[in-house]
């Protein structure tokens, strides 16, 4: 087993660790020239500590005694299975250190459908960032009486993406609200899912 230390900042006002920033550092921490496939990405709670603990393993059951894990992740690379799970440091002390972020700014270059968001113009944010705040957009639109958050929950991909346009999501199913599916493209083509759970208030 290997154990990252990994420190984040919290994204504009939020109290909390965005589940974006959850992916792209675990997903960054093992993509280097080399690509990763059939990545599934979980979140399993919210994290409000800066410093994180990240476990990497190569067999899932190699992680089981980790407690309190926060998200999951799991990717194929160079033909073998890697297994990563995220846990708070609880003895963090960490000031309290912030960057801006304005999902507006990707809301604001996208067209909606009947069941679809489409960027229309680059993002300035990540993959993951833009399409996180695009389904969120989408959620809203579809759902705007229910009560609660919506909260980016999981994401499945064929392989790791960086692209910044040509995105689109197409709404699939709605579990009760607990778990719903959007259908990830580029150019056209389903790349994966991502899912969102809404949060009661």
């Amino acid at each position: 087993m290997e154990i990252k230390q990994i420190k984040f900042q919290f994204k504009g006002a939020r109290n909390y660790v965005h589940g974006t920033d959850m992916f792209n550092t675990m997903i960054a921490a093992y993509a280097d020239e080399k690509s990763l496939s059939n990545i599934r990405f979980s979140v399993h709670g919210f994290v409000h500590k800066l410093h994180c603990q990240l476990y990497a393993a190569d067999t899932k059951e190699a992680l089981n005694s980790v407690p309190d894990v926060r998200a999951r992740c799991q990717f194929d690379k160079n033909g073998s299975t890697k297994w990563l799970v995220l846990t708070e440091n609880d003895g963090d002390t960490a000031l309290d250190e912030r960057y801006e972020y304005d999902e507006d700014r990707v809301i604001s270059l996208c067209s909606m459908e009947t069941d679809s968001i489409i960027l229309t113009q680059k993002s300035p944010f990540s993959f993951i960032e833009t399409i996180v705040a695009m389904n969120k957009q989408l959620h809203q639109q579809l759902f705007p009486e229910v009560i609660g958050k919506w909260v980016f929950t999981q994401i499945d991909l064929e392989t790791d993406l960086s692209d910044r346009e040509n995105l689109a999501l197409r709404f699939m199913h709605n579990m009760n609200y607990r778990l719903t599916k959007s259908d990830i493209l580029v150019n056209g083509t389903k790349v994966g899912n991502l899912f969102f759970s809404l949060v009661k208030s």
